[in-house]
Formats: structure tokens, sequence, C-alpha cells
């Protein structure tokens, strides 16, 4: 029995959707070691900090439709949703820090943003 899976990728700026090839989303725990002097030489101590998420996207640009600057692109919104409705996550309040333009040879343009999210919301049916 083959299984549906998750296949859809949808930026939202400014309530315009904009179809992405690739979504990659790291989560930082905000974990890290505390250093201290003693006599094991070890460290000892861990402490939990902020979380946070860092977004990298390739957004399909369509012929004539790039009317976004999308340098000054806050509050975006990126749904990695399956076609069934069953599972979707959700990369709110996303805002970008980098940009850049990617050409192939069979014509396709991209744009290469790099982002962070405020939060990451879970939802599944």
């Amino acid at each position: 029995m083959a299984e549906e899976v998750v296949g859809s990728i949808v930026l939202i700026v400014n309530g315009q959707e904009y179809d992405c090839a690739t979504c990659e989303a790291q989560e930082q725990t905000g974990r890290r070691p505390v250093p201290t002097m003693n006599r094991e030489q070890r460290t000892k101590y861990r402490t939990s900090g902020v979380k946070g998420y860092a977004l990298s996207a390739a957004v399909v640009i369509p012929d004539g439709k790039d009317t976004i600057d999308w340098d000054d692109t806050v509050d975006a919104r990126i749904s990695i949703e399956s076609p069934t409705g069953n599972y979707r996550t959700t990369y709110v309040d996303c805002t970008t820090t980098e940009v850049s333009e990617s050409y192939s040879v069979e014509g396709e343009t991209r744009r290469n943003l790099s982002m962070f999210a405020l939060d990451k919301l879970k939802e599944s049916m």
C-alpha cells in the first residue's frame, strides 16, 4: 500500500503565496555547556537558553511576478503540509536575513532566502 507523504511548501508574504522549491529548517535548542575551572578539568554544567528557528528556502520566481522586495521581508509565514491535510508545520513571523539568486541551465530562476522564525506551530489532524 502506497502512503501519501508531505509534499507542499508555501511561503506567504503579505497574503501572497509563493511556491518553494526547497526548505530547510533548523531548530536551535538554546542549550550550551558552561565551562568552569575544577579539579577534573571538564565541563560539569549546562544551561538552557533561548530557542530559535533558522530557515533556508528557495523560492521559484514566476515570470513577471517578482514584485516583492525580498530583503525587506518581515512577518512572513512558511507552511509545510501534506496534500491530504493530515500534517502541517508552520513557521510564523519569519524575517529575511540574507537573499541570493541562483540560475540553472533549465532556465529556472530561484531566490535563496535565509530567514529566522519566531515560532513554530505543529498541527496534526
